[in-house]
C-alpha cells in the first residue's frame, strides 16, 4: 500500500543530499534502500574562441583549443635573418615549440621582438578566454630583451607613451593594439617565468601542471585549470599604425601618440603638454648658445658610438671610406646668429654618419639593428631638423636658404642608400 509513496520519499532526500541510490528492494511492506554519497564534480566552464582564431599569423603552433596554456619561445637569432618558411629555426627552437603542443597547450611559438612580436600574442590570447596561463622559456633576445618586455608589460603595464614600463628592451612600444586589450592580457593570464629553460621535458612539466583540476606544485608556482576567462574573448586584430616601431626614437614618442590618439578619438594632447612645449622653444631661443653646445656635445658622442660599432663590421678596404675628416675651418661671420649656428652644428654631425653608412656594402645586425634600420634614422633626423628649418621664424630668408642648400645634399645621399629589408 505504500511502497509507491514511499519510494518516491526516499528517491527526493537522496537528491537533496547529493547522493544516489545504488540498490533498492522491497516486498510491498517494506523497502530497503542502499545509497552512497556523490563525489563532488569540478565545475570547468570551457567556451569557443572567438571566430576567425588564431587572429594574428606568425611563427606558432595550434593545438587544443580548451587548454589553459600558450607558449612562447624566446628566439635569440639575429632580426630579419630568417626566411618566410623559418626552416631555419634552431632544432633546439623547434623541439621546444612541438613538445608545448604535444603536452597539451592550445598555442606554442617563438617570439623575437619586443613590439610588434608581443601584439600579435595579445591578439591571439585575448582572442581566447581559456588561456590563464602564459609559459615564458628559452634564453633571452640578445638585443631585443623581448622576454624582458613580457615580463615587465604583466607586472606593469604600460604608460600614456604606449611604452612598456620598466622593460630593458630598446624599443618596447605597443602602438597598434588597443589598450583594452593590453588590459584584457595582463588580467587574463599568469606568468610562468622560465626564461633560460632550454630542457624540453621543464616546459612539458610546466604545461601539464597548468591543466591539472587540482593544484599541483611546478616550482615556485601553484597551478590548475581555472577555467575561462569571465569575459567574453575579444577579437581584435593589429593596427598597422606603426609598422616599423624599431624605428622610432624617444624624440619621436611625442608626434606618435598624438596621431595615435587623433586616431582613436582620444584628446589629442592636454593644454599642460602644449604649454610646456611652448616654454620649452621660449627657453631655447633665451639660451641657444650653451643649448646648442650641449646638444652638439650628445650627438657627437652617438655619432662616433655608431660609426664606432659600424667600423668593427666593415671588411678592411672600407677602413679608407672611414679615414678620419679633416677638419675644416669655417670662419664664421661675427653677424651670423645662434640659431643659424645651432642648425650649422647640427648638419656637421652628418658627414660622418653617411660617409660610414655609404661605406657599408653587406648588412649588419648588431644590437638589434640592421642596415636599413641604420639608414632610415638620418633620413628621418634630417628630415626633422629640415622642417624645423621651414618652421624656425627667427631666420632671414638668406640665412634659411643658405641652411637648405647645405642640408639637401645630405638628404639626397641618405636617400639614395639602400632602404629595403635582405639589401
Amino acid at each position: 500500500m505504500f511502497y509507491a509513496p514511499l519510494k518516491e520519499t526516499i528517491e527526493k532526500i537522496v537528491a537533496e543530499e547529493n547522493c544516489e541510490i545504488v540498490q533498492l528492494d522491497g516486498d510491498g511492506e517494506t523497502l530497503k534502500a542502499t545509497i552512497k554519497k556523490k563525489a563532488p564534480g569540478a565545475k570547468m566552464l570551457k567556451v569557443s574562441p572567438v571566430a576567425d582564431y588564431p587572429i594574428e599569423w606568425g611563427c606558432f603552433l595550434r593545438g587544443n583549443d580548451y587548454s589553459p596554456v600558450a607558449v612562447v619561445v624566446l628566439l635569440n637569432a639575429p632580426y630579419r635573418t630568417l626566411p618566410a618558411d623559418v626552416q631555419s629555426i634552431p632544432p633546439e627552437i623547434e623541439k621546444l615549440v612541438k613538445v608545448a603542443i604535444e603536452t597539451g597547450a592550445a598555442l606554442s611559438g617563438t617570439l623575437q621582438t619586443e613590439n610588434i612580436g608581443i601584439e600579435k600574442i595579445i591578439c591571439n590570447v585575448v582572442g581566447n578566454p581559456n588561456i590563464r596561463y602564459l609559459v615564458l622559456c628559452s634564453e633571452e633576445v640578445a638585443g631585443h630583451q623581448a622576454g624582458s618586455a613580457v615580463k615587465a608589460l604583466l607586472a606593469n603595464g604600460i604608460n600614456e607613451k604606449r611604452t612598456v614600463i620598466g622593460s630593458q628592451a630598446v624599443t618596447p612600444y605597443l602602438f597598434n593594439i588597443s589598450l583594452g586589450a593590453i588590459e584584457r592580457f595582463r588580467n587574463q593570464v599568469t606568468l610562468v617565468d622560465l626564461v633560460g629553460e632550454m630542457d624540453p621535458q621543464v616546459v612539458a612539466k610546466a604545461v601539464w601542471s597548468c591543466y591539472q583540476e587540482e593544484p599541483t606544485t611546478f616550482k615556485e608556482h601553484m597551478l590548475h585549470d581555472p577555467g575561462a576567462y569571465c569575459e567574453t574573448g575579444i577579437a581584435t586584430r593589429l593596427t598597422g599604425r606603426v609598422a616599423h616601431p624599431e624605428d622610432i626614437e624617444e624624440w619621436e614618442l611625442d608626434d606618435v601618440i598624438k596621431k595615435i590618439e587623433a586616431e582613436e578619438g582620444e584628446a589629442s594632447v592636454t593644454t599642460g603638454a602644449e604649454k610646456g612645449r611652448v616654454e620649452r622653444r621660449e627657453e631655447v631661443k633665451e639660451a641657444i648658445e650653451p643649448r646648442v653646445l650641449s646638444s652638439l656635445r650628445k650627438r657627437l658622442i652617438r655619432v662616433s658610438e655608431e660609426l664606432a660599432d659600424i667600423a668593427r663590421l666593415l671588411p678592411e678596404e672600407a677602413e679608407e671610406a672611414l679615414a678620419p675628416v679633416p677638419e675644416v675651418k669655417e670662419e664664421v661671420a661675427v653677424e651670423e646668429s645662434p640659431t643659424v649656428l645651432f642648425f650649422k652644428n647640427q648638419l656637421r654631425g652628418f658627414h660622418g654618419v653617411l660617409a660610414g653608412l655609404e661605406a657599408c656594402d653587406q648588412d649588419i645586425c648588431h644590437g638589434g639593428k640592421t642596415l636599413p634600420l641604420a639608414v632610415r634614422r638620418p633620413i628621418k633626423r634630417l628630415e626633422k631638423l629640415k622642417s624645423d628649418l621651414q618652421q624656425e621664424a627667427a631666420l632671414s630668408v638668406g640665412d634659411r636658404n643658405s641652411l637648405m642648400a647645405r642640408l639637401e645634399p645630405y638628404l639626397q645621399r641618405a636617400k639614395a642608400l639602400s632602404q629595403e629589408e635582405g639589401t
